[in-house]
């Protein structure tokens, strides 16, 4: 039977929400490994060597059939089991953020010698997708059920670049449709997209001059870098409230007794939709041009790469959201809750913030599922 006809036939609840969750808990102590374990080994983006070699090994134990260096990435995954239509496709993520090195502990706490960590919870992306498939493809074998499903290792996602070089290479053609999710602080299906987004590093050349005695002769690609920034900060009055522009100083020279020939400043543009990006983006490159005019240095405009805004599906989305309310609610450790509650605790002063921040963007991009945050009152009673 295929899915088409388990729809068409209403034997949707061929098995009831139990089963299919004793699948899921059934694989619980490889899934929850592999998690841990790129969790406390964090790689950067096209560096995922580990995190792609664990998964892709659960998954071959598992019975798929395993394509490594997907794409002529090298550290791109796809994993296939099934054959027919629909062809449904998990994206799984891996990729860790530099800076943000993390023991598991409830406050900061960087691990000695690491320079990546997880902050965006890849690690979760990647073992509840694998997990996801693992426990779909036993509960097919169990009940004869046709199509096809792919696992898709995606690496580079916090430089944007990953699934746009799969795309291109066309490892997603043969799908109708995709599945992915990212940790928040609450369970739902949402019907907002995913953002677009450009990101680009702006190399600025000058002239090197000592600052004290011949200033006069130095152009201070610094200074053009600054003046970029500056402004950077005057456009965001200019753009709709959606738009997103955010930097960092890569290149700064060494010393403040030199004029620095060389310095460089990494920029992101995000917004809801594709055509904004671009408009932004076209803005900042002419912000970036009127600095290097301002300072007599030289520009070079490193195109790192973007993404479209994400397509979504409402029929999937509504699929999803009932799902959601039918599976029952896993329940929480005494000890999760106690890690939760110092959570809370610490982030306690960002509370209200945050809170406003969540509210306003459920409220653009609208938002649907059981929504089950841990609450605070209960948690702080137990202190």
């Amino acid at each position: 039977m295929s899915f088409q006809e388990v729809t068409a036939s209403g034997k949707a609840g061929i098995l009831n929400t139990n089963e299919i969750c004793s699948f899921v808990e059934h694989n619980r102590e490889e899934i929850v490994s592999l998690s841990r374990k790129i969790w406390s080994n964090p790689e950067g983006p096209y560096r995922e060597y580990k995190a792609s070699e664990w998964t892709g090994e659960l998954l071959e134990k598992h019975g798929f059939y395993i394509e490594r260096e997907a794409g002529g990435i090298k550290t791109a995954l796809k994993a296939k089991y099934g054959f027919g239509h629909p062809v449904i496709g998990f994206l799984g993520e891996y990729d860790a953020l530099p800076g943000l090195s993390q023991s598991v502990c409830a406050h900061p706490n960087p691990v000695q010698g690491q320079e990546y960590g997880h902050g965006c919870g890849h690690n979760l992306i990647c073992a509840a997708n694998a997990g996801a498939v693992i426990s779909l493809k036993q509960i097919m074998e169990k009940e004869k059920l046709s199509g096809t499903i792919i696992f898709y290792g995606c690496p580079a996602e916090e430089v944007l670049t990953g699934k746009a070089f799969m795309a291109r290479a066309g490892l997603f053609e043969e799908l109708d449709a995709a599945f992915a999710f990212h940790p928040m602080d609450c369970n739902m299906a949402t019907y907002g997209n995913m953002v677009a987004a450009n990101t680009a590093k702006f190399h600025f050349k000058g002239i090197s001059a000592h600052a004290a005695s011949e200033p006069y002769n130095g152009r201070s690609a610094l200074d053009a870098v600054e003046l970029m920034d500056v402004g950077a900060n005057y456009l965001r009055e200019h753009v709709k409230p959606d738009v997103r522009i955010h930097y960092a100083i890569t290149e700064c020279g060494g010393v403040p007794n030199i004029v620095p020939d060389k310095a460089a400043v990494w920029y992101f543009v995000r917004a809801s939709i594709r055509e904004d990006v671009e408009n932004v983006y076209q803005r900042l490159v002419k912000i970036a041009e009127g600095a290097a005019l301002m300072t007599e240095t030289e520009l070079e405009v490193e195109f790192l790469g973007g993404c479209y805004d994400t397509l979504n599906n409402k029929v999937l989305e509504n699929v999803i959201h009932k799902a959601m309310i039918e599976i029952p609610q896993e329940p929480w450790s005494m000890e999760e809750i106690a890690f939760a509650s110092r959570l809370n605790s610490f982030y306690k002063k960002n509370k209200s913030a945050r809170q406003k921040a969540y509210a306003i963007i459920s409220e653009r991009r609208g938002t649907t599922g059981r929504s089950q945050p841990v609450p605070d009152t209960a948690l702080e009673k137990k202190e």
